[in-house]
């Protein structure tokens, strides 16, 4: 098939694909079920062009990387809080001065 035939389809499914933010494994019946099958590309011109669906979403993944779902960055953790002062242990003088008061 033409290189323009290829670059046509693959411009129709990069259309739906960024219109309808389908992600990059859905199956061709998913596809069609969410676009319509008047919109869809057709399956004739999928397998004439890219011989199969798979292979279409591979040069979408390749020629369009901004279909791909970015991983966000993992939140940062917070800081800890700074440890607190253990509280002073109390002399032995004030140990036995209550023992003594007892």
């Amino acid at each position: 098939m033409a290189v323009r035939q290829k670059q046509k389809v693959l411009d129709i499914a990069y259309k739906h694909f960024k219109d309808f933010e389908l992600p990059l494994d859905i199956e061709y019946k998913s596809y069609v079920d969410i676009i319509g099958a008047k919109d869809a590309v057709h399956a004739i011109s999928v397998k004439r062009s890219f011989k199969a669906w798979k292979y279409l979403l591979h040069a979408l993944k390749k020629h369009h990387p901004d279909l791909m779902v970015k991983p966000e960055p993992a939140p940062k953790p917070a800081p800890k809080p700074a440890p607190k002062a253990a509280p002073k242990p109390a002399s032995k003088t004030a140990k036995a001065e209550k023992k003594s008061e007892e």
